[in-house]
């Protein structure tokens, strides 16, 4: 081993080093099957309603989720080596496909009643990608003496990266109607944990984890040999996020309300003049106050707007423009100030701080504390402690 000149012995360490790594590689490809089999599973449970929500978003996150297991299997089968070329481009053939299955299945769950426009033209990458394939492609899969063509390099850029700014794009879309629907629904009701849908944010996080990932494997080689793991990881935050997914809406009527207030938004400006608005906002402030309205935990738009006697359009621009707050900011205010109150009474001393919450109107101990803290700056039982400092 002496007389190996260095350089040669370099080459053997490596070579060494090299036999090492490839079988643990090879082990770190299997997570590719695993990721491919939840993905499969997934697609089944939510295409056989195990959440019992929106049909159309089912069917659309149903696909998504078989896509992405024809994507992994594809990735398993490459890296392992295995020869079928013509398997191999079958499970490619969708992949320009997966990112917009995904965007309709989040537009239908954030609007469930929504016709979605021209939903087709999505997919128009994909229709082309298929042609593409058929024309110059597939025929050479099938018969060794046809050779594909030569493309201009700005065509096979595209091919390669094509998906990768799917990714983004969709992701980005995804996340606007997430925040749009965010905004909506605090102007509808004063409780949102249960139409909140907090889970899809968890599910664009995961994605976002997963996009990451693959960006990364890109850069730095380091990360294409890990890659499979964090896709994995991915992939079970992807099922826990769907799997504790809520009803899309718990509110009868929420998603027409929301969609006829973006409509009706500019008549209501045109119908109600400056003067009317101050009666109405006073009419509003001061009725919500005298027969203490907050205090129903039940309270929406348009039960509050029957109460005051007009429509929820109106009142809904009565809250914005007169007040300047949403739905959401107006009732929880009032009632932290009834939370206020019970703290520095004689039933604090009976109640614990959900009951305070209850009676205060809210029905969410999270939505109490974060009102709470959101309007005086501290928690309540800071609140308490300090009040009941100054009164000694």
């Amino acid at each position: 081993m002496d007389d190996v000149a260095p350089f040669d012995q370099l080459c053997l360490n490596s070579r060494y080093n090299d036999n090492l790594l490839r079988p643990m590689i090879n082990i770190l490809y299997t997570f590719h099957a695993f990721s491919a089999g939840a993905f499969l599973l997934l697609g089944t449970l939510i295409v056989m309603g195990v959440n019992h929500s929106c049909s159309h978003a089912d069917r659309w996150l149903g696909t998504w989720y078989y896509l992405m297991a024809c994507l992994f299997t594809q990735l398993f089968l490459e890296g392992f080596h295995i020869e079928s070329n013509g398997l191999i481009h079958t499970l490619e053939l969708p992949r320009w496909a997966t990112l917009p299955c995904f965007y309709l299945a989040v537009h239908y769950m954030v609007k469930p009643t929504a016709t979605i426009r021209y939903w087709g033209l999505h997919f128009v990458p994909f229709l082309a990608f298929v042609f593409f394939s058929i024309i110059y492609l597939i025929p050479g899969l099938f018969n060794k003496h046809i050779h594909p063509p030569q493309l201009p390099q700005w065509i096979i850029f595209a091919i390669k990266y094509f998906f990768f700014a799917q990714c983004i794009f969709y992701w980005i879309a995804c996340y606007r109607l997430f925040k749009i629907h965010q905004k909506n629904i605090r102007q509808l009701s004063s409780y949102t944990e249960k139409i909140n849908m907090a889970w899809l944010k968890y599910l664009l996080i995961a994605l976002l984890l997963m996009i990451v990932a693959r960006l990364l494997a890109m850069v730095y080689i380091v990360f294409s040999a890990v890659a499979p793991i964090l896709y994995f990881m991915g992939t079970v935050a992807l099922a826990y996020a769907t799997l504790t997914q809520r009803s899309i809406y718990t509110i009868e009527s929420t998603e027409n309300l929301i969609n006829e207030a973006e409509h009706k938004k500019v008549k209501a400006e045109e119908r109600l003049t400056a003067k009317q608005v101050d009666a109405l906002k006073e009419k509003l402030v001061q009725k919500t106050a005298a027969e203490k309205l907050y205090l129903d935990p039940a309270l929406i738009l348009s039960s509050l707007a029957e109460h005051i006697g007009i429509n929820p359009h109106d009142l809904s621009y009565i809250i914005n423009n007169g007040l300047e707050k949403n739905f959401y900011q107006f009732i929880n205010g009032l009632r932290t100030e009834e939370a206020k109150i019970l703290l520095l009474s004689e039933e604090a001393k009976l109640l614990d701080m959900f009951g305070i919450a209850i009676r205060a109107g809210f029905n969410s101990r999270t939505t109490f504390y974060a009102s709470f803290k959101k309007a005086t700056g501290i928690t309540p039982t800071e609140y308490m402690k300090v009040n009941s400092k100054q009164s000694n």
